[in-house]
């Protein structure tokens, strides 16, 4: 990257957001369009994780909301869920740059970073599912423990044959995640 007293200039960091937002809301349409709505990674959670990671907390948190604004809208599945995602996508993307963003990026360490990305991708399916279902259930401790546990049943989605569809997610999410950053730290690209 071009930069002036090693800060890329705003234009460039708009133009990398821009990217960002476009590769997670394409990839999951093309997700979707193959697989349907079966779930087994999230590419809005992995290009919104990049964003903190390599621009700081306000690059992600936009890239959080945005990809799956425009996500859902393409996909035609606009709903409730869509102003929950957005925001919890948001705090992902806004904590991963706190966490990530200040650090050189070849030190950042694989273990921290798979772990940590499992954690807040984790925290953000218990927390979207837990939200959703205390509006239908309207008790929250209830709509904490279905919201789990629905995290390691069968998925109807996949015909009911796929189980821990979460942190199955979660885990392909955090390794494309990890390898992603690692690439990009050894070609400079930060």
């Amino acid at each position: 990257m071009l930069r002036v007293n090693g800060k890329i200039s705003n234009v460039q960091k708009i133009t990398y957001t821009s990217i960002l937002i476009a590769l997670a809301a394409s990839l999951r349409i093309v997700k979707y369009s193959i697989f349907g709505p079966m779930q087994f990674i999230s590419f809005p959670g992995i290009f919104t994780i990049l964003g903190g990671v390599l621009f700081g907390p306000v690059t992600g948190g936009v890239v959080g909301v945005a990809s799956y604004l425009i996500s859902d809208i393409m996909i035609g599945m606009p709903g409730p869920w869509t102003p929950v995602n957005c925001m919890l996508m948001g705090a992902v993307g806004f904590g991963s740059g706190l966490i990530w963003g200040k650090r050189e990026k070849v030190k950042i360490s694989r273990t921290g970073m798979m772990i940590g990305t499992y954690l807040l991708m984790f925290i953000f399916d218990v927390a979207s599912s837990w939200i959703l279902l205390m509006l239908i259930m309207g008790n929250a401790f209830e709509a904490l423990i279905v919201g789990l546990l629905g995290l390691f049943m069968p998925n109807p989605t996949a015909g009911g044959w796929m189980f821990a569809v979460g942190p199955i997610t979660e885990f392909t999410t955090a390794s494309v995640l990890t390898m992603l950053v690692q690439v990009l730290s050894r070609s400079k690209v930060h």
